[in-house]
């Protein structure tokens, strides 16, 4: 009998996140509508979950990107089957892209919302090419680490990027190990501080909806996060269909014996909402499929880390949704270079409990955008994180 089978099925429930997720969304709800004061009041104590999540993202996105670039493989060893990987998981992934940005904007699940704008979280000025060109790079490691009172994870991508190709080209291999055991022992320490402060999310979601509920006046952001889900959930059956499809009419590969070969991984991905948990049983499966182990040894792993599909699909849709919710405009323009950030500064952290709503949260407040209904998002993030990491 394993561990996890020992634990009585109460205490399981008790101390599982999404359980308390989903608890605190009622009480929120709850609380808005018969106490609305209190619940205008009380908004900020939203904060004592974002402030720490934003104070991860320097540490966490930094150390994972340099690991990234400078302790991956030679892939000039690995010929062109690494080639061939790369390309066919950007393209992809800028597939994924272009299918969630035609779905929030056509849908645009969270117009109705603004209304209840909150002023403990303020926007910051208009992201202009100006504003970008200025902080493309940072002038100090301070200014980086959002000394100025900002996200600043644009200059974190930029530094990390040539931080790690300065790295992976340094001749002496005991610098460039010396770099890596430092930025993996980071890593690990941001893993479990994400993994301390995410139980504060509950707090701070209940006081979240309630504030919104009261300021709305009733119980209609329920229907804009239901339009969320239902969108989300939507898109990545219409990526999967269009997107996988497309590459299985391509290669020849039959979809339903496919599926029946990976049903185990597949089932094990959606029901715990980590991919991590389902990587053994993929390989197991793939080989059983008939996949050479020199190709899925290889493109499997890389995958994690380049080929988030379902990750960057919600992330679009999560980042423009808080732009709706909030009334925030932003131009096609700048909505794409918003998602290509989003789609760099998730490679990496993959294993984290919530990288998507770090990432996220990031890339909000450098765009100028409240970080407000991130804690909505919260409340029904769970149910959504089943599906981005089956398609993942």
């Amino acid at each position: 009998m394993s561990v996890s089978n020992s634990i009585p099925l109460w205490k399981r429930v008790l101390t599982s996140l999404p359980f308390w997720l989903f608890v605190c969304t009622v009480l929120g709800c709850v609380l808005g509508s018969v106490a609305p004061q209190f619940s205008k009041d009380a908004a900020p104590t939203q904060q004592l979950f974002l402030r720490p999540i934003q104070f991860v993202v320097f540490p966490l996105v930094f150390s994972s990107l340099v690991i990234a670039i400078a302790g991956h493989p030679d892939l000039k060893k690995l010929g062109k089957l690494a080639v061939k990987s790369i390309i066919y998981f950007e393209v992809v992934t800028t597939v994924a892209l272009i299918i969630g940005l035609a779905a929030v904007n056509s849908i645009k699940p969270g117009e109705g919302l603004s209304v209840v704008k909150d002023p403990v979280v303020a926007g910051n000025d208009t992201f202009t090419y100006a504003n970008w060109i200025n902080h493309l790079t940072p002038k100090t490691w301070g200014e980086m680490m959002g000394g100025s009172g900002s996200s600043e994870l644009l200059q974190v991508l930029v530094s990390a990027i040539i931080f790690g190709c300065a790295t992976a080209i340094v001749p002496q291999q005991e610098h460039r190990d010396t770099i890596l055991k430092m930025c993996r022992a980071v890593m690990a320490v941001m893993f479990k501080f994400v993994d301390i402060i995410i139980w504060s999310a509950p707090i701070s979601v209940l006081f979240a909806i309630a504030a919104v509920v009261a300021k709305a006046g009733g119980l209609g952001v329920l229907a804009n996060l239901g339009k969320l889900v239902a969108t989300v959930y939507g898109t990545i059956i219409v990526f999967i269909l269009v997107a996988f499809g497309t590459v299985m009419a391509i290669f020849k590969i039959h979809p339903i014996e496919f599926l029946v070969a990976m049903k185990e991984p597949l089932i094990i991905a959606y029901t715990t909402a980590t991919s991590e948990a389902a990587l053994p049983q993929a390989f197991e499966a793939l080989d059983e499929y008939g996949v050479a182990p020199r190709v899925y040894a290889f493109v499997l792993p890389l995958g994690y880390s380049f080929n988030l599909d379902g990750s960057t699909l919600y992330l679009s849709l999560a980042a423009i949704f808080c732009a709706q919710a909030a009334g925030v405009s932003k131009t096609i323009g700048e909505q794409i270079v918003m998602v290509l950030m989003l789609m760099v500064s998730s490679k990496g952290v993959a294993g984290v409990r919530s990288a998507s709503i770090i990432v996220l949260s990031a890339t909000c407040g450098q765009f100028g955008i409240p970080q407000w209904p991130i804690t909505l998002i919260l409340g029904v993030d769970w149910f959504m994180d089943m599906a981005r990491t089956f398609c993942n």
